[in-house]
């Protein structure tokens, strides 16, 4: 076992590697962990590089603000006050034009005009907790998983005509018994997999929604779905410390990768070309590392976040808003502290850290307040997604 810690500027990093793997990492190496990559998951890495962002987009929960930070050192760049409680999640796009972003202590959606740094559209689709917003491949739709009322509303998008409104909603509860929590696309836009409380997926029919069927899952996967392919998604539930699977969003079947056993479990994401991921453990302020060319995954160990001291105030929790990891950047909001890193994903050195909020209590389940959903508090700090620099 080596221990790698980066500049005393940022925070201390710990990689404990697994001694079943021949791989050493000291100070200042790369961490080399056997490839297996095809030439199209190095073409998609390419690609993906060649898309590397200028802006990433952070939510403060708490504080109903997006702070908008340079990609590359987190400096500032701009800042976006919501209405007071609207208590901001997740920022998804679509486009570079339009961010949107679902308000957790309002129940609204808004629609963000990324350019004019401006809410161009404002629309009530629940009392509170609108958990994601995700704007289907073709452009056409939009789902937003509440969770508080457990529906998934569907909304028309049109971009270029600068037009959005709320279609027909879906009682995921009354289907399955449980709470929506995030949405990934098949490429025709036609099936959507929704994430579930406390666990499964759901498998809806976006132009009828209609509830199909339901797939089960060792716990709930949160947002930690990342696409692979046009046709697959890499996703990671929070049972067994991390289960890791890949979803065939065409045969709608889910393959078993294994288990990572870590202390506990969020978000998930991976590089482009598939051959690492890393997974957040909020209450041991980890972020775990995971080789994912073996099979079952292997947990290689993890990078341990401790600026704040004392276990748990810390706590990484959102990676990247379900897009792949852009340029080997990998941006963690560490939702208990308030602050955001930027860690590279070859080297698993912290490049920058930045605090951005001031810690407040805060529900885990929904990083809302303890207590009624309209109480002072919430997470300092939660979404943190790259906006695109081109269109998808």
């Amino acid at each position: 076992m080596r221990i790698l810690t980066t500049a005393p500027s940022t925070v201390r990093g710990i990689f404990a590697l697994s001694m079943a793997l021949p791989v050493i990492i000291g100070c200042g190496q790369d961490a080399n962990v056997s490839r297996v990559s095809s030439p199209m998951a190095e073409a998609r890495r390419e690609k993906a590089d060649s898309k590397m962002p200028n802006e990433l987009w952070v939510t403060s929960q708490n504080g109903s603000v997006l702070f908008i930070r340079n990609f590359e050192d987190l400096s500032p760049i701009d800042q976006i006050d919501l209405p007071a409680n609207a208590g901001p999640h997740i920022i998804t796009f679509h486009t570079p034009d339009f961010a949107y972003v679902g308000g957790m202590t309002d129940g609204n959606v808004y629609v963000i005009d990324a350019n004019a740094r401006q809410v161009v559209q404002t629309l009530k689709v629940a009392p509170t907790l609108a958990h994601q917003v995700k704007v289907s491949p073709d452009g056409s739709t939009a789902l937003v998983a509440v969770i508080g009322i457990k529906t998934l509303t569907k909304l028309l998008v049109d971009e270029p005509n600068r037009q959005w409104s709320i279609d027909a909603s879906l009682d995921i509860g009354a289907a399955t018994g449980k709470a929506p929590v995030c949405t990934v696309f098949r490429a025709d836009s036609k099936r959507a997999f929704v994430s579930l409380n406390p666990s499964g997926i759901a498998i809806v029919d976006v132009p009828t929604m209609t509830y199909v069927g339901q797939i089960a899952t060792d716990g709930f996967i949160a947002c930690g779905m990342i696409k692979q392919d046009a046709d697959h998604v890499v996703i990671a539930a929070t049972g067994s410390g991390g289960h890791i699977y890949t979803l065939d969003m065409n045969t709608e079947t889910l393959a078993d990768r294994g288990a990572l056993g870590a202390a506990s479990w969020h978000s998930f994401n991976m590089t482009a070309d598939g051959t690492r991921g890393f997974g957040s453990s909020p209450f041991s302020d980890e972020v775990i590392i995971i080789d994912l060319t073996t099979m079952p995954v292997t947990n290689l160990g993890s990078i341990r976040f401790d600026q704040v001291a004392g276990v748990g105030n810390n706590q990484p929790d959102a990676f990247g808003g379900g897009e792949v990891i852009y340029g080997n950047v990998l941006p963690v909001g560490l939702r208990a502290a308030g602050n955001v890193a930027l860690v590279n994903a070859h080297t698993l050195k912290v490049r920058s850290l930045v605090n951005l909020a001031a810690p407040a209590p805060f529900n885990p389940m929904t990083c809302g307040p303890v207590g009624a959903p309209t109480s002072p508090g919430g997470c300092a700090i939660h979404g943190v997604t790259p906006r695109p620099r081109t269109a998808k």
